[in-house]
């Protein structure tokens, strides 16, 4: 016969002895215990965690106190001298309606006056754990935390502190406060004590903390370690916006565009194509976001868009009847680079002198690449995607052109403007003729068309 082992058979002690029997009503786990006592034991029970006080009188929890004092009062404080300097050093203390007392010198991190202030309450909660308590402080410091600051650290993954292993962080310190206040098990109530006033409470427990920096006793605050299991490190999502919390999901879950096997043969050619017209290499991803941000009409952002995703719905990836989509007349594949920069079928010249015309205008008296896309080829929409980029690194300063990053900036919304306008209708006309029957793309016949519409106001068009 095989013997099996209860999980929970580890719980009850031997019964060879009376105290064993005694202990069943007496552990933390036992049939008398409260609800919250069972959950601290589960959690890693309070009174049995590790704080130590070096050489304090206070390093076990203390004796029973009178049934008569169901709430102690606490008088907390903490005391740095050369406050927020390298050689600052610190003591905390901490006394109750009783006249027990304490105090001990701060060590392991450096110390200010609002470290000695939560390392008195930390001190406090772990010689008086298990009893109600009403803490009086004077630190205005401790007192926000405990409206809300603390969970507020916790909440945001304590991301104001120094990362694990880095001497300098009191970030052990702040979680064991938190722990400590969660695995109390009674109420701890916090009251605003008037500093160096005639509250004599208050008064003593600041002369133990000057006491405690030259007490010989030191308390080592890089040393504290809180249970797993009590406090989050990792920052928290509750009580966000949902388009908050959507965003981190498509940010960490959603794999971007342009990292897709699609946009790489893009990717490729963008890159080639920069360097050969402006000679300077430029990092794609960087840039191709921008296609949502440059000043050019929203219909010609989404062909672009679809063209760096090979999701251009014309040429081979076209599957519909009209074959003007698949083909231009000319024999040639259809694609956006061969209907905007023309063929023999398609004279553009006459349209590209219009547009020529009017980006003379607007743009600086001199010239530059960047001022003629009839130099952009073969992909002339390309270096809109960082048209600023280009102009900064190769525009340098000259006798006639002293500022040329503010003038070129001057007019390269405006700039973007006339070519991204006309590449859109370009676009449309060409699309135009491929779907509807009685329309008829002559270039020729639409320059003063063009004239009429690369003359209008952005917010006309």
């Amino acid at each position: 016969m095989t013997r099996t082992h209860s999980v929970s058979a580890n719980m009850w002690p031997k019964m060879d002895s009376p105290l064993g029997c005694i202990q069943i009503f007496t552990k933390p786990t036992s049939l008398l215990a409260r609800s919250t006592e069972v959950l601290c034991a589960a959690r890693g029970q309070s009174r049995a965690c590790v704080l130590k006080y070096d050489n304090s009188l206070r390093a076990k929890p203390l004796a029973k106190v009178p049934v008569c004092l169901d709430t102690m009062h606490v008088w907390t404080d903490g005391s740095a001298m050369d406050n927020g300097l390298e050689s600052c050093t610190a003591g905390a203390g901490w006394i109750s309606n009783l006249e027990i007392y304490d105090s001990v010198s701060l060590t392991g991190i450096p110390m200010t006056n609002n470290i000695a202030e939560v390392a008195a309450v930390t001190l406090c909660l772990s010689a008086w754990r298990g009893y109600n308590v009403v803490i009086h402080t004077d630190s205005s410091y401790v007192l926000k935390l405990m409206k809300g600051n603390l969970l507020t650290m916790e909440r945001d993954g304590w991301g104001d502190f120094p990362r694990t292993g880095q001497s300098a962080s009191s970030l052990p310190l702040f979680k064991h406060l938190l722990f400590l206040l969660r695995c109390h098990g009674r109420s701890v109530e916090f009251v605003k004590a008037k500093a160096h006033r005639d509250d004599v409470w208050n008064n003593r427990a600041d002369s133990l903390a000057n006491e405690g920096q030259v007490s010989g006793r030191p308390y080592n605050l890089w040393s504290l370690v809180t249970p797993d299991g009590w406090i989050d490190h990792q920052p928290v999502l509750a009580h966000q916006p949902l388009s908050y919390l959507t965003r981190l999901i498509v940010r960490d879950t959603v794999l971007p565009p342009l990292t897709r096997h699609k946009a790489g043969p893009f990717c490729d050619r963008w890159v080639v194509s920069m360097a050969r017209i402006f000679g300077m290499y430029l990092d794609v991803d960087a840039y191709a976001p921008q296609v949502w941000r440059i000043n050019v009409p929203l219909g010609f952002k989404e062909t672009m868009w679809r063209e760096m995703n090979q999701a251009q719905a014309i040429g081979h990836q076209y599957h519909g009847q009209h074959e003007l989509m698949k083909t231009c007349p000319c024999g040639q594949e259809l694609s956006l680079d061969h209907i905007l920069m023309g063929c023999i079928r398609y004279n553009l010249s006459g349209l590209e002198q219009v547009m020529h015309d009017r980006l003379r205008e607007i743009s600086p008296k001199v010239w530059h690449k960047s001022l003629h896309p009839d130099t952009w080829k073969p992909s002339p929409w390309y270096p809109l995607l960082a048209l600023k980029q280009v102009e900064q690194n190769s525009v340098k300063p000259s006798r006639t052109l002293l500022k040329p990053n503010e003038v070129f900036s001057k007019s390269r919304s405006a700039r973007e403007w006339v070519i991204g306008l006309y590449f859109w209708t370009v676009w449309k006309w060409r699309m135009a003729e491929a779907n509807e029957p009685d329309f008829r793309f002559l270039p020729a016949r639409q320059i003063s068309n063009l004239h009429a519409i690369l003359a209008k106001e952005p917010q006309d068009c």
